[in-house]
């Protein structure tokens, strides 16, 4: 491992690496958090969520009071207060929205920290009858391509073709920070901005250095900062690509592998 010092901040994303879908809060984790404390260690969060899906998480463990990345690195915030906002113009994403429109995939994108459909097709019905609810429908209209910044956009796509949209993605190479999720959709928030970049605000916010932070994740927006952190950490169902960006790569799944990763770097730090 490449740690120097003792751990003093664990920051972990959450879906996938703590929540497999549909699930509640693993008890598992709860615990987990709850030995950091005793021991005076931080923990919070880096996601792609918007505040509103993770705040319910925060207050559930007892921790209000610690700052929170969302939206991949371009949100900071703590409690009520926005700490720093990195807004994106969705013009810039037009020609890639209008294509995947086209094909019927769902989009979505974050204003004011809610989110909304753009369309609503078959996939976004579905998901509205499974779950009782879905974000509403707000279409986007020219005067939006103009003047409307967003905090991100997500196309998703059930029928996996979101490589369809790769040649308009290289287009934007420059223009903003894209994340991939496999053949099902990608995550596009401002250029410049990773969660990377929020490990580095929460390390300054929070006065911990960086070589004294455990980050841990399962795909592609955490790589920047597994790489980054004093040691970064992988669950035991992350994507290979992930896997290779962490020193330590729990056996366990999702929330039973993010315990396993805290409590193996408690007793490699002698506080177990």
């Amino acid at each position: 491992m490449k740690q120097k010092k003792s751990v003093k901040l664990v920051v972990s994303d959450i879906d996938g690496t703590i929540i497999k879908k549909g699930e509640p809060f693993p008890q598992v984790v709860k615990q987990a958090v709850k030995v950091l404390e005793e021991k005076g260690i931080g923990f919070t969060f880096a996601s792609g969520r918007l505040p509103y899906m993770i705040t319910p998480y925060m207050e559930e463990l007892g921790l209000s009071h610690m700052p929170v990345c969302a939206c991949n690195g371009t949100l900071l915030y703590c409690g009520e207060k926005i700490l720093e906002a990195h807004l994106m113009p969705i013009g810039l994403l037009r020609e890639l929205i209008e294509e995947a429109l086209n094909l019927d995939m769902t989009v979505l994108y974050a204003v004011d920290g809610k989110e909304y459909c753009a369309i609503e097709n078959d996939a976004v019905r579905r998901k509205r009858q499974e779950r009782g609810s879905y974000h509403p429908i707000r279409p986007l209209t020219g005067e939006d391509w103009g003047q409307l910044a967003v905090n991100k956009v997500n196309i998703l796509d059930d029928k996996k073709r979101a490589d369809y949209l790769l040649p308009y993605e290289k287009k934007l190479e420059s223009a903003c920070h894209i994340t991939h999720y496999g053949s099902f959709g990608l995550e596009i928030v401002a250029a410049g901005y990773g969660k990377e970049y929020g490990l580095v605000r929460l390390s300054q916010e929070l006065k911990v250095p960086m070589d004294q932070i455990l980050a841990i994740g399962d795909n592609e927006n955490d790589d920047g900062m597994l790489t980054l952190a004093g040691i970064g950490a992988a669950v035991g169902n992350a994507e290979p690509k992930t896997k290779a960006c962490a020193d330590l790569v729990a056996e366990g799944q999702s929330g039973e592998g993010v315990a396993e990763i805290i409590y193996k770097v408690l007793e490699r730090n002698r506080l177990l």
